[in-house]
């Protein structure tokens, strides 16, 4: 993620597969799965939790707070926010 040139105190990913964030995993939120559902909604549950997090100067300090094993909890993560 880094090579993207971003600043990485304002970076998520949001990913199914947690080798996609294993070398930034203080920026990497877990998701279910999506495929052949689309009825799927589960990114849109991520939206309260986005927009709090839009308003912490470095989500790397939140992110490790309540992303345990590639899980986490909704309610954890508002408490954090």
């Amino acid at each position: 993620m880094s090579v993207l040139g971003r600043d990485m105190k304002d970076t998520i990913l949001i990913d199914n597969s947690p080798t996609s964030y294993i070398l930034q995993p203080e920026c990497g939120l877990p998701i279910l799965s999506w495929y052949d559902d689309m009825s799927d909604r589960v990114l849109m549950d991520y939206l309260p939790m986005l927009f709090e997090m839009a308003k912490v100067d470095d989500v790397r300090d939140c992110i490790p707070k309540f992303v345990r094993n590639h899980n986490f909890d909704m309610q954890q993560a508002m408490m954090v926010l």
